[in-house]
């Protein structure tokens, strides 16, 4: 259980009988708190198993109280703040809770633009919580907080909480260069893992890939999905767990795979996605990951791997070509 989820249960008198919405969900504790309240969970991580997953919630009618653990990016807590206060016509009571040495004194400033009354209600666990009253505001929509990404002739489209928001990142480049610089299989059946906002799907798709992306964030499978139709292009792109809606055989695999976890940095999920991949790929497919060149990814490679190259490096990234 996060830390703050168990500073929110410190407060178990102050919601009991509330009407609550637990916005962008880290922790999946939350979908069952043990509070006398009627909880409603949104998150944009598909693991979290929330009943709303979706780039941005909506307010169930009744709703009195909002709970927003602190999104990692600034970028997503302005854009959820502005969200909520356009989606309530009377001011209705806010809680933010992060932790004190995790940018929650920082978030303060986009916090009080759309909140009055901000006190400090709980101090513990190493995290803060700040109650105020949220005041309505404009109607908002998730395009005008678009950003485009030019990736060579192409464009991405980008949404605050999306991995490398707003620019390419130099691993996804670092990567793309490397395919084009190397004899890649005929065009075929191409797994994007960890799609992000599109970039080397669209890429893919361009070159006649019959792409399928994936992510376990809603507001990223919904950046690609508006990456592909920016560009005219056709692919599948869905919601899950790694390999989870992947039903066939694939020719490729592609992936700049995350090394956190929310606000922790871990190497878990490219450890299975590494061990899990061969049995997705058809014999001679190819799997194609970007990583900081630090972290131990070759020795797992050759584990899963018939034949392992490095295909390119700089003195921040290395570009890995693995073959079952």
């Amino acid at each position: 259980m996060e830390n703050t989820t168990q500073i929110l249960l410190r407060q178990r008198e102050a919601m009991s009988g509330r009407n609550v919405l637990v916005v962008d969900a880290n922790d999946s504790a939350l979908t069952s708190l043990d509070v006398d309240a009627q909880i409603h969970v949104h998150a944009d991580d598909y693991a979290i198993g929330a009943q709303q997953w979706s780039p941005a919630p909506s307010i169930p009618e009744g709703v009195n109280l909002l709970v927003l653990p602190l999104p990692k990016s600034g970028d997503r807590l302005r854009f959820l703040l502005n969200w909520l206060a356009g989606k309530i016509e009377q001011p209705v009571e806010i809680w933010l809770t992060g932790p004190a040495k995790g940018g929650i004194k920082g978030a303060l400033k986009h916090f009080d633009h759309h909140v009055e009354h901000r006190e400090l209600v709980d101090s513990a666990r190493h995290c803060k919580l700040y109650s105020g009253m949220l005041q309505p505001g404009a109607s908002q929509n998730l395009s005008a907080w678009g950003e485009v990404i030019a990736v060579d002739l192409l464009e991405a489209e980008s949404y605050p909480g999306v991995f490398s928001h707003g620019r390419l990142d130099e691993g996804s480049r670092l990567l793309l260069d490397a395919m084009a610089n190397h004899n890649l299989p005929k065009p075929g059946k191409v797994v994007d893992v960890g799609c992000g906002a599109g970039v080397l799907s669209i890429v893919l798709a361009r070159q006649g890939w019959q792409v399928q992306a994936m992510d376990v964030s809603a507001t990223a499978v919904a950046a690609c999905k508006a990456s592909l139709e920016r560009n005219d292009l056709q692919g599948q792109v869905c919601g899950g767990d790694l390999f989870s809606p992947v039903s066939s055989k694939v020719d490729m695999i592609v992936t700049n795979p995350p090394f956190h976890e929310r606000r922790q940095r871990t190497t878990d999920i490219s450890r299975r996605l590494i061990q899990e991949a061969p049995q997705h790929l058809k014999d001679g497919g190819e799997m194609w990951l970007v990583a900081n060149r630090e972290l131990p990814y070759v020795q797992w490679l050759d584990e899963a791997f018939q034949h392992v190259q490095v295909a390119a490096e700089t003195n921040r990234f290395r570009v890995y070509r693995a073959v079952v």
